[in-house]
């Protein structure tokens, strides 16, 4: 019976802990947000009711870390601001398809390092 309460007990502790430190967690980078210098509006269509008569657009705000530009025939990426070089690829622009080649001419705008990662190691060789 002691081994039994005795496992209850730490498996609460555990629980106890997970979430004191979830919370430190949540609250660290609700007092520290990350710095954002560019950002982009975007319309969002939402439904009203299940009837579908109505359309009412939603404005909201994105936030974007880096742009993706095309220098001498490879992709160069900069963070928001334009000003900063944030990494040099190995990735050719003409390598690229015909769509995503004119989003890189207008300024590719990336949100995060997770995107920006997931989009080079999906293009480079």
């Amino acid at each position: 019976m002691k081994k039994v309460n005795s496992i209850r007990i730490f498996f609460i502790l555990a629980v106890i802990f997970l979430i004191g430190c979830y919370q430190i967690v949540y609250w660290k980078d609700e007092q520290n947000p990350q710095e954002i210098t560019e950002t982009e509006e975007i319309i969002v269509e939402e439904e009203v009711s299940e009837k579908k008569e109505a359309v009412v657009p939603a404005v909201q705000t994105v936030e974007y870390k880096f742009v993706i530009v095309e220098e001498e025939d490879y992709l160069t990426v900069y963070s928001a601001d334009k000003s900063s070089v944030y990494e040099y690829t190995d990735i050719r622009y003409s390598d690229l398809e015909e769509s995503l080649r004119q989003k890189i001419r207008k300024g590719y705008c990336i949100k995060d390092e997770e995107t920006l990662f997931g989009f080079l190691e999906n293009y480079s060789s």
